[in-house]
């Protein structure tokens, strides 16, 4: 009986490439490192009214980016402020090649801050000392210590709602 080769393990963006081809797995690549970006590209404030929603090729090859806005005030800057946000998208992004931005009015647009990020909160020492006590079974330490420390993240996050 012949014996099976061992199998390879490859990164997932190689087999992402070869699914979705080069084309759309670079517009994804690009949303995603324009959402990641997008306060430092308008502004925090203009971010909680929009986001980035997609990036389409256009017939001439050049891009365009489509940005959700929660209101069309919102929608009305975005086109007054086209031409440097087409610029902050090369300049923070390394986005080549976008020569349209379009808006399109959505109910809820916007990038929320993370709660998480900013609680300031801690948990009290009494909270802590319990949550310990309630991982103290288990025997591997590097398990136990990353229970505790899910623990810690979980009341953290329920507090803070």
């Amino acid at each position: 009986m012949a014996k099976r080769k061992k199998s390879e393990l490859k990164p997932i963006h190689v087999n992402m490439h070869k699914i979705l081809g080069e084309d759309r797995m670079l517009r994804l690549s690009s949303i995603g490192i324009l959402r990641r970006y997008w306060s430092d590209i308008v502004g925090n404030m203009m971010a909680q009214s929009s986001e980035p929603i997609a990036v389409e090729p256009q017939s001439d090859g050049s891009l365009g980016l489509i940005i959700a806005v929660n209101h069309s005030v919102v929608a009305q800057h975005i086109r007054l402020l086209h031409e440097e946000i087409r610029k902050a998208c090369f300049k923070q992004c390394k986005l080549q090649g976008l020569s349209k931005v379009w808006t399109r009015v959505q109910a809820g647009a916007g990038i929320r801050e993370s709660k998480i990020r900013h609680v300031q909160q801690q948990l009290s020492c009494q909270d802590l000392r319990k949550l310990a006590q309630s991982v103290q079974v288990v025997e591997n330490k590097a398990l136990r210590r990353a229970m505790f420390q899910t623990q810690v993240a979980q009341g953290i996050y329920f507090t803070a709602e």
